[in-house]
């Protein structure tokens, strides 16, 4: 007698639903294992959604009005949540949407006994996906627009070069824009695959696709009296690249930045950080998952090497896919050099798994899918033993600025005492969601380290300055003595000189803020 629930019908069922299991599972892992290290940024957003501040920012235009948005929805509804965490539940839905629009587009380019599960499990297992889908970030949402602008594009090219396909590419590409200014990258590539690919009509077809892409100077014109500016052409040049004029968004090529541009090119992988050993010192049988890690990339490399040597016959995709391929290859392209000018920008390598899917899964057909697979079971062990679930679990560098808190109570009942903080940025954010006041306090600053780095500043000036403060009877506290040390990029650039600088005044520990890797100390300078 056959059970409904037998071993043949379940493996049936796997098979048939594979890649919605995938999805779901990818999911439901990031709905889970949301951050509680967030970002500077992510207080700042989540800050400005909670109290209405700063909405149309330049650089990613509608992002923050949009997690307004989301935020009043849900609470319309009767779900009180708080609003970092709303924001990051709407990330790891538009990653799952992600997966669900790339699920489509790889339909459309594979022929139709090609797995497309293994593809979505390498995409989605990248820690570039996994880190933002858990995170209040402006990057996830702008890759989910400009997927369905690709889709789009792709059934133009594959569907009979109808209108409509051509006309809804352009407006997603389009509003990806933005949501973060890094995707016109994606929008020119899917312009220069229009015109290139365009058998006859060219100039229609570019017009097409590129007439959408009218709503972001209309919509960056609308955002100019949010922000007092007059409706004027330098006006608006000006406030469309607010970043790179206020020197917080730059550019240029060094060795240090194709350094830094390789290395985020792996950690968008694969999670590596400062916190990797020191998880590997605090648990030890995280080296099971690192000797995991290796037995499936060398199982992996080995398929790779022996399909590489004698390919599947099948090893190019069909002519009518070519076009899909090469221009996403060109769009991967256009976002790497970017990213490199960037300065090794990881941020702006967060489309890249997406886009490396879709090329590599129909220009490489004899890639076997278990080698993908594999790959992708790889990359999701690691990232969630070593990104997402000490993320999730465990306090890194969070000094903590919650309602309660000493540190907190101290900043804002002493403001004539002096806050040298690692990460001060990220305690003023969070100040600014606690208490709604987007004017920073002025007693809140950077340790000596970042504070000697700023112009016209010097070793010197700073002990000077130190000993001013001192002799007219106001306190100084720093958090940058005597702390767990972790190799980020802060300390890469600029190391921790804090106690060569504080040679010659007496510290005495005041207070201290636990963390998984040992305590933050708030040190007072006297």
């Amino acid at each position: 007698m056959s059970s409904e629930f037998s071993p043949g019908r379940l493996r049936q069922f796997i098979l048939q639903n594979s890649e919605f299991i995938v999805i779901g599972l990818l999911t439901g892992l990031c709905l889970w294992l949301g951050t509680s290290n967030s970002t500077l940024d992510a207080w700042y957003y989540a800050a400005c959604v909670r109290h209405g501040h700063e909405l149309l920012l330049p650089h990613h235009l509608l992002y923050n009005a949009a997690g307004w948005l989301w935020a009043k929805a849900l609470h319309t509804v009767g779900w009180e949540l708080d609003e970092l965490a709303a924001l990051k539940l709407l990330n790891a839905l538009a990653a799952g949407t992600i997966l669900l629009v790339l699920r489509q587009l790889l339909h459309l380019v594979l022929p139709a006994d090609k797995k497309v599960w293994p593809w979505l499990l390498l995409a989605g297992a990248s820690f570039g996906v996994l880190r933002f889908a858990t995170e209040n970030e402006a990057y996830v949402l702008p890759v989910l627009l400009s997927l369905l602008g690709s889709l789009a594009w792709a059934r133009y090219q594959l569907g009979g070069l109808k209108t409509r396909h051509l006309v809804l590419a352009g407006f997603w590409a389009a509003l990806a824009c933005l949501f973060h200014q890094i995707h016109f990258c994606w929008w020119l590539g899917l312009l220069l695959g229009t015109g290139y690919y365009a058998l006859k009509a060219k100039l229609r077809a570019l017009l097409l696709f590129a007439l959408p892409a009218l709503l972001v100077p209309a919509a960056y014109v609308a955002a100019l009296p949010y922000w007092q500016q007059p409706l004027t052409l330098p006006a608006l040049w000006r406030f469309v690249f607010h970043d790179y004029y206020a020197g917080t968004a730059t550019g240029s090529v060094s060795g240090h930045g194709l350094l830094l541009s390789v290395v985020n090119l792996g950690r968008t992988f694969v999670q590596v950080h400062g916190s990797t050993l020191a998880l590997l010192r605090l648990y030890p049988a995280l080296w099971l998952v690192v000797l995991a890690f290796l037995l499936l990339g060398t199982y992996a490399s080995w398929q790779l090497w022996r399909n590489f040597r004698r390919p599947a016959p099948v090893t190019e995709p069909g002519a009518a896919v070519q076009p899909v391929v090469r221009t996403h290859l060109l769009i991967l392209g256009l976002h790497l050099l970017f990213a490199v000018y960037s300065e090794g920008n990881a941020e702006f390598m967060v489309m890249v798994p997406a886009l490396l899917a879709v090329a590599a899964a129909a220009g490489l057909q004899w890639l076997p899918a278990r080698t993908v697979a594999t790959l992708g079971l790889a990359l999701l062990g690691w990232n969630l033993a070593f990104g997402l679930v000490p993320s999730h679990y465990l306090r890194f560098t969070n000094t903590g600025i919650q309602a309660a808190s000493a540190l907190y109570r101290q900043i804002l009942l002493k403001p004539t005492s002096w806050f040298l903080l690692d990460n001060h940025n990220l305690t003023l954010n969070q100040l600014h969601y606690r208490t709604g006041q987007a004017v920073a306090p002025p007693n809140v600053l950077p340790t000596p380290t970042l504070l000697v780095q700023r112009p016209g500043q010097s070793p010197a000036r700073f002990r000077q300055w130190l000993r001013t403060q001192l002799r007219a009877g106001h306190r100084v506290f720093t958090t940058g003595l005597d702390g767990p040390q972790l190799l980020d990029r802060a300390q890469l650039v600029y190391g921790n000189q804090n106690a060569e600088l504080l040679r010659g005044f007496r510290t005495q520990k005041v207070d201290s803020f636990p963390t998984a890797f040992g305590p933050y100390y708030l040190t007072e300078i006297r």
